[in-house]
């Protein structure tokens, strides 16, 4: 547990001081890279969607976790989320020049959790990181880095090294090492990452919507209303008829530590608005099938109604946790393979509709 301690006291001391702009870019001004970077091969598969707009899709040589967009516009290049590490979006940027040599001028976060916004600070002083006033209040305050999310993934690190060490140790074929190998090393690297990190927030913020103007380029950030965090923004191409979502709508479930879960089915119809053809999620590969945004209403409609109902009837949120029935919508999403739902997302839902009874 030392590896956990330590890195979970790094995190936290910085994020406990609200940034003040002296850290921003330092690692790129000083002409090196952050610990962390080690890896074999390619970070990430550059999936390109249409002309100039690219998917970043990890390849598990380095640990992202989620996915980055990347925008090739005339003269520069604007990048959508930059994964869950200053060594993750350093690679990131490293790998972007063979896509081209255009210089980054803006960074956008989608929402301010760890795997889409803890890269910020490579990131130097002439290039705009945008985002929601709520993502900028968050990362300014370290929140990023004290919720249970982040602190719960942070201390599995050291456990995720040393089983792998043992794993190593233990396999008898050379190709089944070399495998093992490649973990280990991104296991290490994301360890060594992680005790760099400190929270920088967005410099440039919305409220509702702004608009980018790149050469032939128009490029929208929208905030459709509370989601899957206090200020999901998504980013909008309406040209190209293409819509990053980060984690407001993902190939899968997301995640709903902080959700605003009875909110998000009206946000979504807001996204059904644009006139899009094109998802690129924060996770998972860019679909054109756009019932995935009824499948998931659906489903957030039914997880908030069988939990409420787990509460009215005095269910523990752990026992709730077990017993919530989703399966009906195992067709859509496959994960679900038995009764229960995630208790982080459980204890969400539990405490809003304890704070709606307060009111």
């Amino acid at each position: 547990m030392r590896l956990g301690l330590a890195i979970g006291m790094v995190v936290l001391l910085a994020a406990a001081t609200a940034w003040q702009g002296e850290g921003r870019g330092a690692v790129e001004a000083q002409g090196r890279a952050p610990a962390g970077t080690a890896h074999t091969g390619k970070a990430f598969r550059f999936n390109k969607v249409k002309d100039g707009i690219y998917q970043a899709i990890g390849t598990g040589a380095l640990t992202v976790i989620g996915n980055s967009a990347v925008i090739v516009n005339d003269e520069d290049v604007v990048i959508v989320d930059d994964h869950a590490s200053p060594a993750a979006a350093w690679v990131l940027l490293e790998e972007v020049k063979e896509l081209t040599s255009r210089p980054v001028s803006a960074v956008i976060n989608t929402h301010f959790h760890y795997d889409h916004a803890h890269g910020n600070q490579v990131f130097g002083p002439g290039v705009d990181i945008i985002g929601h006033e709520f993502t900028r209040e968050m990362l300014a305050g370290g929140r990023s880095a004290a919720m249970p999310l982040f602190q719960g993934y942070l201390a599995g690190l050291p456990r995720t090294v040393a089983t792998l060490r043992e794993r190593v140790a233990a396999e008898p074929t050379p190709e089944g090492k070399a495998k093992l190998q490649a973990q280990l090393q991104a296991a290490e690297s994301n360890a060594a990452a992680q005790a760099e990190f400190r929270p920088v927030p967005p410099n440039v913020t919305l409220r509702s919507e702004m608009t980018l103007h790149r050469g032939s380029r128009e490029i929208q950030v929208r905030f459709l209303g509370r989601a899957h965090t206090g200020g999901d923004v998504v980013v909008f191409l309406p040209n190209e008829k293409v819509v990053i979502t980060g984690d407001f709508l993902t190939s899968t479930l997301s995640n709903m530590s902080d959700a605003y879960v009875d909110e998000w089915v009206t946000s979504l119809d807001a996204l059904k608005k644009l006139d899009f053809d094109t998802v690129m999620p924060g996770h998972g590969e860019a679909f054109t099938d756009k019932a995935k945004i009824d499948y998931f209403q659906a489903y957030l409609r039914d997880v908030w109604t069988e939990v409420g109902r787990l509460k009215r009837a005095g269910v523990s949120a752990e026992a709730a946790a077990k017993q919530a029935d989703l399966t009906k919508h195992r067709d859509h999403f496959p994960n679900i393979t038995a009764p229960g739902v995630p208790l982080i997302g459980v204890t969400r839902i539990y405490e809003m509709m304890d704070a709606a009874n307060r009111r």
